[in-house]
This record gives C-alpha cells, structure tokens and sequence, in this order.
C-alpha cells in the first residue's frame, strides 16, 4: 500500500512539472504577442493589416536576396493572394471530411480506441 501511494505521489508530481511547464509555454507564448503587438503598434501597424499585407514576386524576390545576404534561409513560397489562400483552406477542409459512405458508428469507434490510446499513460 505504501508503495502505491508512493507511485500515486510521483505520478502527480510529475503532472505538476507538466502543468507548470506548459503554463510556463503559455505565458512566453503571451509575452511574445503583447511584444509583437507592441512593436506593430509603434509601426502604426496592427495584426489585421499585416494579415492583408499583399506582396508581389519581386517584393519576395528582394527580400529573399536580403536574408541570402545576411546568410538566412529564403521565405518559403506562399501564396499571394488571401482569397487563394482561403479558397486552398476551404478545399483542405473538406477533403478532410469523412465521406458520405463511411458508417458513423466505425468512425465513432477509431476516434474512441485513439482517444483510449492517447490517455493510457495517463491511467492511474
């Protein structure tokens, strides 16, 4: 029994350290917001507009030349346009989806076995 209740002791104490360290993650995660939010602010900037910022291929080709210059990797490819961007989202999410013809109740039953496998480290 003793050592069960040690085993019980550990184990919470190491869900303790995840809890800590995560809301450790949360809090530099916050930081990082309030700081960037801070400097778009001081540009006159804010998330939403730099969100709609639209730039050209020359636009990315100097700024690739830029960070070759000072030895960083290039800007990966992305697409220019936020209705493509949107459009390539929408088409992603419903390619996603399960189709017509699979039977709910198999798809119930993976979802619940994953689930099970998830949290079996978890089980007391």
């Amino acid at each position: 029994m003793l050592n069960e209740d040690r085993d019980v002791q550990a184990y919470l104490a190491r869900i303790r350290k995840t809890i800590a360290e995560s809301e450790n993650l949360v809090s530099q995660a916050e930081l990082r917001i309030a700081e960037t939010d801070r400097m778009l602010e001081s540009q006159g900037l804010t998330r939403e507009q730099v969100l709609n910022f639209h730039f050209t291929q020359a636009q990315r080709e100097a700024v690739n030349e830029e960070l070759k210059r000072r030895g960083l990797d290039p800007l990966a490819e992305w697409e220019s346009d936020v209705g493509m961007r949107q459009e390539n989202l929408d088409s992603s999410y419903v390619s996603s989806l399960p189709s017509s013809d699979s039977a709910p109740d198999a798809e119930l039953a993976e979802r619940q076995r994953k689930f099970g496998m998830m949290m079996k480290p978890f089980q007391i």
